[in-house]
């Protein structure tokens, strides 16, 4: 009976730790920290989140079904960007018309001083190079048909002129003058009218 209760007495603990160890599995090795990044390395950038693209410049000559939606693009850009009092742009279908008093683009003696307005102008065009852009002239009724025709044709050329001297290639831009035809204002002969004196700039888109 010693003896048994002596090997029990040892046997017991042994026991105990054999079971504890089969009992507990293997310990996990820790995952291996990553490697520091050269400083001279730059992140990838995130997926999400990133800065937006910058906006496109309209590419290639516009479909026929597509014209409306480029025309959309073009007269946002001119009201953003050519404003002002004596100036009006107006849409009709896909065309839009530029209506400009000569008073804001010719000085007295004749001289053209359309910077102001020509620069801009010409950076929209500048972007929607699938534009054509017909300038015509008119004026009111002061003088003779012959002398506001002449008058008319010199101050067309004077802006298309203008218009190539900013970019805008001169094979896009047609100039006509009309002298006093077409009056924006119905008046006699003889008659000042500002807002018949003017330059009217069809802009067309040329599909593709």
């Amino acid at each position: 009976m010693k003896t048994f209760a002596g090997i029990a007495k040892f046997a017991v603990p042994l026991l105990a730790l054999a079971v504890a160890a089969c009992s507990s599995g293997p310990r996990p090795l820790s995952q291996p920290l990553p490697s520091p990044r050269p400083s001279w390395e730059k992140p990838a950038p995130p997926a999400h989140g990133a800065a937006p693209a910058a906006p496109v410049v309209p590419a290639g000559p516009p479909t026929v079904a597509r014209i409306g939606s480029y025309m959309d693009g073009l007269e946002t850009e001119l009201r953003r960007h050519v404003h002002g009092e004596g100036i009006i742009v107006a849409r009709m279908g896909d065309d839009i018309t530029l209506v400009l008093r000569t008073d804001i683009l010719f000085a007295r003696n004749g001289s053209m001083e359309a910077d102001d307005v020509l620069e801009p102008l010409a950076a929209v065009l500048g972007s929607y190079v699938h534009i054509s852009v017909a300038v015509s002239g008119f004026t009111d009724t002061v003088g003779t048909p012959d002398q506001n025709l002449a008058v008319s044709q010199k101050r067309a050329k004077m802006i298309a002129d203008g218009l190539a001297h900013e970019g805008v290639a001169p094979q896009r831009i047609t100039a006509q003058g009309f002298g006093e035809t077409h009056l924006r204002v119905a008046t006699g002969d003889d008659k000042k009218e500002p807002r018949n004196r003017r330059i009217e700039i069809l802009l067309k888109a040329k599909p593709g």
